[in-house]
């Protein structure tokens, strides 16, 4: 095995916030049909964060991948820590190969340097409490989902390869000796903020073997045996169809009204997994009206999720974060045609920006009642009652030149202030009452005054003031 080691792989990183004296938690195991941690049943609501690994790498993305920055990383986790969540699953934690910014760029040769954001994501994870679920063959855009690339690399190249259509990946043995080496780069891999191996990280809930779990038995059998062979604690996750086998710990699947995945097809899966006495997580599901078509029935629907006991976990899809500088992470796989937004593989339906962003699909006031009414399910998951909604970080403004104002959007803002004074030390007047959010740009400044921002959440309650920041030009 060959790697790739960057200049950036030898410099001896920095800790995240809390990370270095956060406990490393107990694993998460299977006792019978439940899901288990420390010894107590543990039930999850969740989130998906598909990009904490790369951006632009499962969702089409024509800037191509690109790693996130830590503040990205932090402003997701931690919107996903006061959305209840528990548990956060992330398809390019690992999978990723074939591109410049992959952790497998060409077959056989692992970029060190790669691995940089999910080391970042699963030490922040870890010091904010949160459970991952890591996918190992996931969804590149770009070829058509990572198998496809595994299989050009041995000279196929199968029309129309995509995650559900890619013969011979399932049986061809050196496909499978590629994937079996790309798994062992990565479960071997030591995190330099945790100095913890992954296969050794209570962190990671368990490994997802292949995006949506509809992998045949004899390809599950071998790839879920070989990961047993070098990890022997984590929960390995497949389709309903491979719960008969022994080194298959619990169900995966989707649930989207949107691509003809109704409750009621993926509630005969859950049967059919129960009778194998194995826990079932719907680890993604469609929130907003293309799925399903009112906030009431989308209460229905989560209610009906919580009381099927069958069901040990779901998360839905798909977190983004505020962006690094100003305003919100572009909107994935993005198109500009309003009379196809609601029916093409788009963040414009499916895409959840956090107190609520308005697209071609949703309104900001649908997407907030929707976001809570999740929240509020996945507290109800755990058997705990709702809290009210943390008081935001104090924002960072990062530039103030040129007659505008910008600041970094502060996790559950629903809002900001604006004050202004004389100097950085007052008196500060409030010249912007809740006037700005981060779907705005930013506020227009005058030269020479001092500036600071106030976040507010959604129950009214406010941030301290940012770092006070004069304007210039």
């Amino acid at each position: 095995m060959r790697f790739l080691v960057c200049l950036a792989a030898c410099v001896v990183l920095a800790l995240p916030a809390a990370a270095a004296g956060a406990p490393g938690g107990a694993f998460v195991t299977r006792s019978g049909p439940h899901l288990e941690l420390a010894g107590k049943l543990f039930r999850f609501g969740g989130a998906n964060i598909e990009w904490l690994g790369l951006v632009g790498y499962g969702p089409a993305d024509p800037a191509g991948p690109r790693p996130p920055s830590r503040f990205e990383i932090d402003d997701a986790l931690t919107t996903a820590k006061l959305f209840g969540a528990s548990v956060v699953r992330s398809q390019t934690l690992v999978d990723s190969v074939g591109c410049s910014a992959c952790i497998e760029p060409t077959l056989g040769v692992f970029a060190e340097s790669a691995f940089a954001s999910s080391d970042y994501a699963l030490a922040a994870a870890r010091a904010r409490g949160l459970k991952v679920i890591a996918t190992l063959v996931g969804d590149d855009a770009a070829a058509g989902g990572t198998g496809c690339v595994y299989l050009r690399w041995r000279g196929f190249d199968p029309p129309g390869c995509s995650l559900i259509s890619m013969d011979p990946f399932w049986t061809d043995a050196a496909v499978i000796g590629d994937v079996e080496q790309h798994i062992a780069a990565v479960l071997n891999h030591v995190n330099p903020y945790t100095h913890v191996a992954y296969k050794n990280d209570p962190t990671i809930l368990g490994w997802d073997l292949l995006n949506g779990g509809g992998s045949p038995p004899g390809w599950t059998r071998e790839i879920a045996g070989y990961v047993r062979s070098l990890d022997a604690r984590h929960l390995i996750l497949s389709g309903y169809s491979n719960a008969g086998l022994a080194s298959v710990d619990a169900c995966v699947s989707f649930l989207y009204p949107h691509w003809q995945l109704p409750y009621a097809t993926v509630k005969a899966w859950i049967a059919e997994c129960a009778k194998r006495h194995k826990p079932y997580l719907v680890y993604e599901y469609g929130w907003d009206r293309t799925n399903v078509p009112t906030l009431a029935r989308f209460r229905t629907f989560l209610a009906t999720l919580q009381r099927n006991r069958e069901i040990a976990g779901d998360a839905f899809w798909a977190l983004q974060a505020h962006a690094d500088g100003h305003g919100w992470m572009p909107i994935p796989a993005n198109i500009d045609d309003p009379a196809q937004a609601a029916r093409v593989e788009t963040g414009q339906w499916w895409a959840l920006y956090y107190p609520g962003l308005r697209t071609l699909v949703n309104s900001a006031s649908d997407m907030r009642a929707r976001a809570e009414a999740i929240r509020a399910h996945n507290f109800a998951m755990r058997g705990v009652r709702v809290p009210p909604h943390p008081v935001p970080r104090a924002p960072t403004p990062t530039s103030a030149a040129g007659g505008r104002l910008y600041w970094q959007g502060s996790a559950g803002a629903l809002s900001y202030s604006v004050q202004r004074a004389p100097t950085a030390r007052g008196p500060w007047r409030t010249v912007c009452n809740r006037c700005a959010t981060d779907a705005g740009n930013g506020y227009a400044v005058a030269s020479g005054a001092w500036y600071r921002v106030v976040a507010w959440n959604v129950d009214g309650r406010a941030s301290r003031p940012s770092k006070p920041l004069q304007a210039t030009g």
